[in-house]
């Protein structure tokens, strides 16, 4: 229930930062304002139901920015006690950012965006307290904490550009190692179309022997059949000419007997 009632509670909030920055400057709400501290919890409540770390760390950036404008507001107004009390916040969000992205890059999440946009940031800050320092107007006391406040920002943006860098290198190890593996893929694809491109023309070659032996085969077979016609032929052909011959010797032998068959008679009817 808690839990529901700070959700509609951070909602209304947000509900209600259009109606504090219209009413206040664009880029930075005077900290004497009325609407001032509302739009603090604007910024709690913004950066609490953000889920990104990196987000998280963009959004603390930002609010960095704020504070250095507003601590110079400050400065302008004669307020340097406020002035300080800012550039102590702002040097608590520069801590934030920098958990936010170092929690973030464990998580896993693209900081690369984000930290160009944070190092961009960070050396436009550089330059603007570097110009506050160089002020005359300002007392010894209030040019302590820009520096600090200054020595701070350098420090970060160090540590943010060391971390760009890793995140760049990174990147490139990702990059190096996709195209690897992309190259790879390749070279594997194109022995597996080498190597099915072998298998089908020595399956092709394989049935072309094959197709090759069974014609050889079937002409053997053939062949064969064409000589034992050939064979049977020539067999029923000597069978016929022994037949023939057997009926002429058969018609000479039954001659001859007629032929003695003939001549008996004619001795028998001679006998006196």
């Amino acid at each position: 229930m808690k839990t529901i009632i700070s959700s509609v509670t951070l909602s209304l909030l947000l509900l209600f930062a259009g109606n504090v920055y219209a009413a206040e400057d664009e880029s930075v709400v005077d900290p004497n304002s009325d609407l001032y501290d509302t739009s603090r919890v604007i910024e709690e409540a913004e950066y609490e139901l953000t889920e990104e770390n990196s987000e998280k760390a963009l959004l603390q950036d930002e609010y960095a920015d704020d504070r250095i404008n507003e601590a110079e507001l400050s400065l302008e107004e004669g307020n340097e006690e406020k002035a300080e009390e800012l550039l102590e916040d702002y040097e608590e969000h520069l801590k934030q950012s920098e958990e936010d992205l170092e929690t973030a890059q464990e998580a896993g999440e693209d900081t690369s965006a984000v930290e160009e946009s944070v190092v961009k940031n960070s050396q436009k800050r550089s330059e603007n307290l570097k110009a506050l320092l160089e002020r005359e107007d300002l007392p010894e006391e209030a040019k302590a904490g820009i520096a600090k406040a200054l020595e701070n920002q350098q420090k970060a943006e160090q540590k943010f550009l060391a971390a760009l860098k890793k995140s760049e290198e990174v990147q490139a190890k990702a990059e190096e190692k996709q195209e690897e593996a992309q190259a790879k893929a390749k070279e594997k694809q194109e022995k597996a179309q080498v190597k099915a491109e072998e298998k089908r023309e020595e399956a092709q070659a394989k049935a072309e022997e094959k197709q090759e032996e069974v014609q050889v085969k079937a002409e053997e077979k053939q062949e064969k059949a064409q000589v034992k016609a050939e064979e049977k032929q020539e067999e029923a052909q000597a069978k016929a000419k022994e037949k023939q011959k057997a009926q002429v010797e058969a018609e000479e032998k039954q001659g001859e007997t007629r032929a003695e068959v003939k001549e008996k008679q004619e001795k028998t009817s001679g006998r006196p």
